[in-house]
Formats: structure tokens, C-alpha cells, sequence
């Protein structure tokens, strides 16, 4: 006869696994099954533990309500035995599962997550054609964003089932066919790419899972070009120890880590990074009324709002690490495919022709990001004129094109211009505007750069 003592009750993992397939109206016998091995599996071994007899694969007698190591995960199985893990968990998952609804599975998640891309996508400086790394895509959610900004995108994930949901995701979109999407299963803990392939790499919510995190921070160092950034949104250094860790940890076997990043920091250090930066913010706002919202906007500093919205933001960001890495100088390697500092002086003189306008002179590039040359394609940078009526409308905005060399132009160059622009059809008095564009990527005016404007009357001297 048994004492009560050793009548071990199902895990509550089991039971809210259980749960979940009847909420989904999906408790099939395969999931039946499950729960049932994995009760009888769990009972096996939390009545071991009361005994105080090892568990079957534990190097080591657990309480039964002692939280568990993720070490121990980390020395229990192999990297192939990690990745079969992963791709059991996933196979259970579908078109209809809330992963693959990331990242607006839930609100409060998607606010989370939300704040998460919002603190990443400013400084990773993407512009269309980069190359970026998503590492540990999972159902490829981030790297689908990613790919909508017109990123050249590769998803690496240990799961096989991972990666071939992210894609059925992906082409079941409208525009997915416009996607430049690649998925990589990864073989082993080393990347399956050459030194300096990408432009950037994104790791949201991925390198925790990892059992080596500082052998992944060296393959970043590796496959990252020089200028490139490596983004990663990371739990913090008490994450294993949360319930929602020890629920997946127990229920799954995955591996929850804590992230030290004074460690990853050296670690990128030695590996060749050369900048590391950490990204203070919130996902949520700190409501006020008006009169604290003006005196807030007055007194940051001082107000009782402002200290309010401090003590917010160092609380949420106890458990929560997103941080940059830099591989050398990332502004001195962009050009005007970027954004970033596109900025002109024009200086052109005008001279009337029988059928227009010549202006000749010189451009400088006075931004510090190289210019393409001109007619090359996306994020060449021409010389662009748009004409406006008596009244100051807008005629055409894209009425002419100029090139103004067929090399780059780096920071600091000028470059001698000479052009004719014809009298628009039907106006004998216009304005000409003379303004510099990266094709595809914006007006430099839009940027702050000076533009130049000519009034042009037909016929006059």
C-alpha cells in the first residue's frame, strides 16, 4: 500500500496542455496521447522525487517544487537533440495556431513586441536590399516584417517545422510572392555562411533558447560584414526563474536562459565588435492629465510625471535586455540607399536657350553617406527638377532627370553639372525647382538639404 504522499498529481504544465486543446476544439487521440505520457512520465518522476530517488536522465534528486536549471537542459541533451525537440513542438502547431498570429497573438504580447521592433528599427538603419540574418526565426513573424521593408531577408532556425511553417505563412500572404525570403535549418551551432555575408543581423527573443549564447555572439561577428549591426531583444538575467520559463522548461524541455550581457558584451568584444549599446524604453505610456502633461513637457526633470515615467520604464526593464552590437562604424558604410544624411549644395548658374533652360555648376555631397551613381538603380542619386505654375502648384514632380556622375560621390566631392531643362508644354511664366533625389528613397529636400529655385518667364531676356 502506497502512503498519499507518493500519489503524484498531474503537473499543471499537463493540465493547461490539456486546456489548450480543448479550447482549440483540437484534442485529438494524438494529443491524448501525449498528455498522457507525459503525465505518466511527469508522475514517474515527481514520485522519485519525494522519495528522494534520482529521475531517469537527472544527474541529480529535485524537490518537487525546486525551480529548474535551464543548465541542466543545456548538459541533458545534444544539439541535434535540441533541434528534434523543436521540431516536435512546432509539428503540433498550424496556420490557425496563436504563434502564428506573432506578433499579435494577444494584446499584451503584441504590445511587448510591438515596443520591441519599435526600439530596434530606427537604429538598424535598414534600407531596401540590405542583407540581414534572422537568427532563431521561428515562424519567420520577424523576418516577414523585416521582409516588407524590402530587406533581403534569411530566417536560420535549428526546426525544420519552424521554418516550414514561417514559409506556408509567408506565401499564404498576398505580397508574399514579392518577399525575398530564404529559409536555412541550421546543422550545427555554427552558421552555414562565409565571413562578412550580411549587412545586419536580427536575434528578438531567439538567443535565450541558445546553449552556447557567447558561441552565437562570435558567428555574429563572423557573418557580419564591416559596418554591419547586430540587434538583439532579449529576457534579462532572472528570466529562468519566471513561471512562464519553468512552465516551458518542464512541459517541453526547451531551454529558458538568463541573459548576463556584461558577459555577451565582452564575449563581442573579443570576437571583433567594436560598439555596444543598450536600448532604454517602454511598451507602455504613462497616462497624465493636462496640466501634468504641460508641466511635463515644461519640466521633465522635475516634474512628478517625468520621474513617474523613470521609475516605468527601470522597472519593465529589470527583466527585459535589447541591446546593439557594431561591427566597426556603421554610418561611414552606408550610401543613399539610405535615409541617412542625404544632403546637397547646389550651386548652378542659368542661362536661356531657344528652347529652355541651361543650368551649369557644381553639386557637393556635404552628408557623410556616399552617393551611388547616377541612372544605377535603386538609390542612384540624379539631379531632379519639378516645375511649378504662376500660382506656386505643383506641375510634375518628376518632369527631369540629370545625372551627375556615373561614379560614386563620397562625402566632402563635388561634381560639375551642366543640363537643360525644356519650357513645360503651356506655361510661359514657371518656377523651375532644382533638388537632388536618391531614386527610390526620397527627396533630399524632405531630408533638410537646400534646394534651388529659378523664376522663368518666356521670352524675357
Amino acid at each position: 500500500m502506497i502512503s498519499v504522499m507518493e500519489v503524484a498529481v498531474p503537473p499543471i504544465s499537463t493540465c493547461l496542455f490539456v486546456q489548450e486543446h480543448r479550447l482549440k476544439g483540437k484534442f485529438t487521440d494524438r494529443a491524448r496521447v501525449q498528455v498522457f505520457e507525459m503525465g505518466r512520465k511527469r508522475a514517474s518522476r515527481d514520485v522519485k522525487q519525494l522519495r528522494g530517488i534520482p529521475a531517469s536522465g537527472q544527474g541529480r534528486s529535485e524537490r518537487l517544487m525546486q525551480l529548474m536549471d535551464f543548465r541542466d537542459l543545456v548538459k541533458r541533451y545534444s544539439f541535434e537533440e535540441h533541434a528534434k525537440r523543436a521540431d516536435q513542438y512546432f509539428s503540433t502547431l498550424d496556420l490557425e495556431s496563436p504563434v502564428a498570429r506573432k506578433p499579435f497573438a494577444s494584446p499584451h504580447e503584441a504590445a511587448e513586441l510591438c515596443a520591441g521592433i519599435a526600439a530596434i528599427l530606427p537604429d538598424l538603419m535598414l534600407f531596401p536590399g540590405v542583407r540581414i540574418l534572422d537568427f532563431g526565426a521561428g515562424t519567420c513573424w520577424m523576418s516577414r516584417l523585416l521582409a516588407m521593408l524590402g530587406c533581403h531577408v534569411t530566417a536560420v532556425d535549428v526546426s525544420r517545422k519552424a521554418l516550414e511553417v514561417g514559409e506556408k505563412l509567408i506565401r499564404a500572404d498576398p505580397l508574399g510572392s514579392k518577399l525575398s525570403v530564404e529559409f536555412v535549418a541550421l546543422n550545427s551551432p555554427d552558421l552555414p555562411f562565409s565571413e562578412e555575408t550580411f549587412d545586419r543581423i536580427v536575434c528578438f527573443d531567439a538567443l535565450h533558447h541558445v546553449p552556447d549564447q557567447h558561441h552565437a555572439i562570435r558567428e555574429f561577428a563572423r557573418v557580419l560584414k564591416p559596418g554591419g549591426i547586430a540587434a538583439l531583444h532579449e529576457p534579462g538575467p532572472k528570466h529562468s526563474q519566471s513561471s512562464q520559463s519553468q512552465h516551458e522548461m518542464r512541459m517541453f524541455d526547451v531551454i529558458e536562459a538568463d541573459v548576463h550581457v556584461e558577459g555577451l558584451f565582452a564575449a563581442a568584444k573579443s570576437a571583433g565588435f567594436t560598439g555596444a549599446e543598450m536600448a532604454i524604453y517602454s511598451s507602455r505610456a504613462v497616462k497624465a492629465d493636462l496640466g501634468s502633461y504641460n508641466t511635463f513637457l515644461d519640466r521633465p526633470y522635475l516634474s512628478m510625471t517625468g520621474r513617474s515615467l523613470v521609475r516605468h520604464i527601470a522597472a519593465e526593464q529589470q527583466n527585459r535586455r535589447t541591446f546593439f552590437l557594431a561591427k566597426g562604424d556603421p554610418i561611414a558604410h552606408l550610401d543613399s540607399r539610405s535615409t541617412h544624411s542625404l544632403l546637397a549644395d547646389i550651386q548652378l548658374g542659368v542661362e536661356r536657350t531657344s528652347t529652355g533652360t541651361k543650368f551649369t555648376g557644381s553639386i557637393g555631397n556635404v552628408g557623410s553617406t556616399t552617393w551611388l551613381p547616377s541612372f544605377s538603380g535603386f538609390g542612384a542619386v540624379n539631379i531632379g527638377v519639378h516645375p511649378h505654375d504662376s500660382n506656386g502648384r505643383l506641375i510634375n514632380p518628376d518632369y527631369f532627370r540629370a545625372g551627375i556622375s556615373n561614379q560614386r560621390t563620397s562625402a566632402g566631392m563635388r561634381q560639375p553639372v551642366s543640363f537643360e531643362v525644356v519650357h513645360p508644354e503651356g506655361l510661359d511664366s514657371y518656377e523651375l525647382v532644382i533638388d537632388m533625389v536618391s531614386e527610390g528613397v526620397m527627396w533630399f529636400e524632405i531630408g533638410g538639404s537646400s534646394v534651388q529655385k529659378f523664376r522663368i518667364v518666356r521670352g524675357s531676356c
